[in-house]
C-alpha cells in the first residue's frame, strides 16, 4: 500500500510538471544552445555502426561487462541495439522505430514495448543514449548562466519535461562554450532527486561537424559508489541495410 501511495503521488507530481511545462515558453537563448549541440550529436547524414562496451561497477561486486552492437539511422528515427556478450544476455535487443520502443527477449521470442526509462541491461544507462536527439519536442528549456565542469566553461541549459515519455523528467545540461558540446548532465526526479549524473569524457568526429560521444560515465547518485562505463569502438559510417531496422531481423539474430 506504501509503495503504491508512493508511486501515485510520484506520477501526480510528475503530471504537474508537464502541465507546467507545456505552457511556460522556451528561453530564446537555451533554445539556441540546445539547436546547436543537436546539430552536431544527431547524424541524419549517415548511418552509424559501433560496438559499445558497459561496464557496470558496485561497492563489493565483481564488475559487470557487457558488449552491445548497435545500428544508427537518425534521418529516420530508428536503431537497433543486439546484445552481444556475456552468453545470458546474447540475443536480446531494441528496436526503435520513431517514438516506439520494443525489446526483444529470445527466450520467449517476444517483443516487450518500452519506454526511454528503459535502463539497457540493468545498468545505470537508458535508451535514448543511442539515438537521435529530439529535447525540444520534449522538454521546456531554460538558460542558467554559467559554471565550470572539468575545467570548461559550460553555458547551462535547464529542461523541464513537457510529455511524459521522457528518461528523466527534470534535467541540467552543461554545454562547452568552446564547441557547444555537452560535458555534463544531471537527471532528476519530478521531485528534485538528483537521481544520475552523465559525465562526457571524450568525442569522435565521424563525419564533418558530427560527433559521437565514445567514453561516458554514468554515476547513479541513489546507489552509493555504483557507476557505469560506457566506451565506443568499430565505428562505421557505411550504409546499413534496411532490414536491420526491423523486428525480424533481431529474431533471426537469436536464432
Amino acid at each position: 500500500m506504501k509503495n503504491l501511495f508512493y508511486c501515485t503521488a510520484t506520477l501526480l507530481l510528475f503530471l504537474v510538471i508537464v502541465t507546467t511545462a507545456q505552457q511556460q515558453s522556451n528561453d530564446p537563448k537555451a533554445v539556441a544552445l540546445i539547436e546547436s549541440l543537436q546539430s552536431k550529436l544527431n547524424l541524419e547524414g549517415s548511418d552509424v555502426t559501433s560496438t559499445f562496451t558497459l561496464v557496470q561497477r558496485k561497492e563489493g561486486e565483481a564488475d559487470r561487462v557487457l558488449k552491445i552492437q548497435v545500428f544508427r539511422r537518425d534521418i529516420e528515427q530508428k536503431f537497433t541495439l543486439l546484445f552481444q556478450y556475456p552468453e545470458s544476455e546474447k540475443g536480446k535487443g531494441y528496436y526503435r522505430n520513431g517514438d516506439n520502443l520494443y525489446l526483444y527477449l529470445p527466450s520467449t521470442r517476444e517483443f516487450v514495448f518500452r519506454n526511454r526509462k528503459d535502463d539497457v541491461g540493468s545498468t545505470d544507462v537508458r535508451t535514448d543514449l543511442f539515438g537521435r536527439l529530439d529535447l525540444l519536442k520534449q522538454y521546456t528549456v531554460v538558460y542558467d548562466g554559467t559554471q565550470t565542469v572539468s575545467k570548461f566553461d559550460c553555458d547551462v541549459v535547464s529542461l523541464t519535461a513537457k510529455t511524459l515519455d521522457v528518461s528523466f523528467p527534470v534535467q541540467t545540461w552543461f554545454l562547452r562554450k568552446s564547441d557547444g558540446l555537452v560535458v555534463k548532465v544531471e537527471n532528476y526526479s519530478a521531485s528534485k532527486t538528483l537521481l544520475r549524473t552523465f559525465f562526457y569524457i571524450d568525442y569522435k568526429e565521424v563525419t564533418t561537424g558530427k560527433y559521437l560521444f565514445t567514453k561516458l560515465m554514468a554515476v547513479n547518485n541513489l546507489e552509493k559508489g555504483q557507476k557505469t562505463l560506457l566506451s565506443y569502438e568499430n565505428i562505421n559510417t557505411d550504409k546499413i541495410k534496411d532490414y536491420t531496422f526491423s523486428q525480424a531481423f533481431l529474431e533471426e539474430q537469436s536464432r
